[in-house]
């Protein structure tokens, strides 16, 4: 790998630990604060909604400029949001500050609404056969950094600074730090990337691939529109989800979500060799077909001990897809392309899923425990065998 990439694999790394505490305590924090399970699933909504938004814009804006200067202004807007929530109390400004950081949605690393420009970045100079096995390395980075995340998340819960609920509001300092190291090695990475002029749609050829690859990224926003529909379901409110069913703090949540990310990442880094071997769309299969069937038994539960036994399985052979589908995702299209597949490729998932946690949070104010789960668990079922018929083609991606 050129050092451009091993720098945008080391800012992932980085990005994912600040990731990795909020996912633990973003929502116990919202708890604290006083507020309802519905209101805190709104906030989630807002947050997703404007990451849907943002991608949408920041992908096709990317292919007609450059991508690195977005993942600065992403970053410069990471470290004010981060300093701006160690003061907010107000719950519309912790909506707005939360959307533009991206808090607490446990996004692996990945760069919020900018992420279309840093995937795009990344899959420059990576080799189309290569590209699940150097994905699945991004992703499992992302993974690690989120487990350290939750350790940390750990360590904060046991220091015991219940003044204006400090233990939570101090996250966001090491939020803001992480980021700074991050910008300083943005401007490490070299971008060679040059927006070619489109050619008029008169020449046949072009047109021909165009449509040929409209028609992919259609059948990809409706297969993600499924599958995001069902992660809003059952992902963000899962701290909270813990919280209320079992009784349980930060102490005991964050140590089963730090296992859960070391698992994924080992998992996700092999995930990308097996990719080479059995092809991208084989491996997704095989690995959240596993992932569904602890999904389904999770509700099912009597102890947190079961509970957090079968989230963690659940999640490894969930989550260890990402990097491969990701890849897949960059192999829909050419390089001109790539920004806006990408950002197709996560607001088709965003929107959806962002109805998810306020159904949730109105379920679970509703004392229905079980049915978000098991809602989750017949969407995946059905994004998971549409998905291998669908993209059976590119098992084994080609340029």
């Amino acid at each position: 790998m050129n050092k451009s990439t091993k720098y945008l694999l080391s800012i992932r790394f980085l990005r994912s630990i600040g990731q990795g505490l909020l996912i633990v305590d973003f929502a116990l924090y919202l708890k604290a604060l006083g507020y309802s399970a519905t209101t805190i699933g709104l906030v989630y909504t807002f947050v997703s909604l404007f990451g849907a938004f943002g991608s949408l814009f920041i992908g096709f804006v990317s292919d007609k400029t450059k991508r690195k200067p977005f993942l600065i202004i992403y970053t410069l807007l990471l470290m004010f949001a981060s300093l701006g929530m160690f003061f907010a109390n107000n719950i519309y400004v912790i909506a707005i500050f939360s959307a533009i950081g991206s808090f607490g949605l446990g996004a692996n690393g990945a760069a919020g609404p900018f992420s279309p420009a840093e995937q795009a970045l990344l899959a420059e100079k990576i080799q189309p056969n290569m590209r699940g096995m150097v994905f699945s390395l991004n992703t499992a980075l992302g993974f690690l950094g989120m487990c350290i995340g939750s350790l940390l998340a750990m360590f904060f819960a046991f220091l015991n600074f219940t003044q204006k609920n400090m233990d939570y509001r101090l996250l966001f300092f090491v939020v803001f730090l992480f980021a700074s190291i991050t910008l300083y090695l943005l401007f490490k990475v070299e971008e060679n990337y040059k927006p070619k002029i489109l050619k008029q749609a008169s020449d046949k050829k072009e047109a021909g691939i165009d449509k040929k690859e409209n028609l992919n990224l259609i059948k990809l926003i409706g297969l993600n529109s499924i599958n995001g529909l069902a992660i809003g379901l059952k992902g963000p409110l899962i701290a909270y989800w813990f919280a209320l069913r079992f009784g349980v703090g930060a102490r005991l949540i964050a140590p089963v979500f730090a296992i859960t990310f070391l698992l994924s990442a080992i998992l996700s880094f092999y995930t990308g060799k097996l990719s080479l071997k059995f092809g991208i769309v084989n491996s997704v299969f095989a690995q959240r077909l596993v992932g569904l069937v602890f999904l389904i038994l999770l509700p099912l539960a009597p102890t947190y001990f079961l509970a957090s036994l079968f989230y963690i399985f659940h999640q490894i052979f969930n989550r260890s897809s990402a990097g491969v589908r990701q890849a897949l995702t960059v192999s829909l299209v050419r390089d001109k392309r790539r920004g806006f597949a990408v950002s197709l490729n996560s607001a088709s998932m965003q929107f959806p899923r962002s109805i998810g946690p306020y159904v949730t949070g109105a379920l679970i104010e509703a004392n229905s425990f079980e049915m978000p789960f098991f809602m989750a668990a017949f969407l995946q079922a059905t994004y998971l065998i549409l998905y291998k018929k669908v993209f059976k083609s590119f098992n084994f991606p080609e340029e």
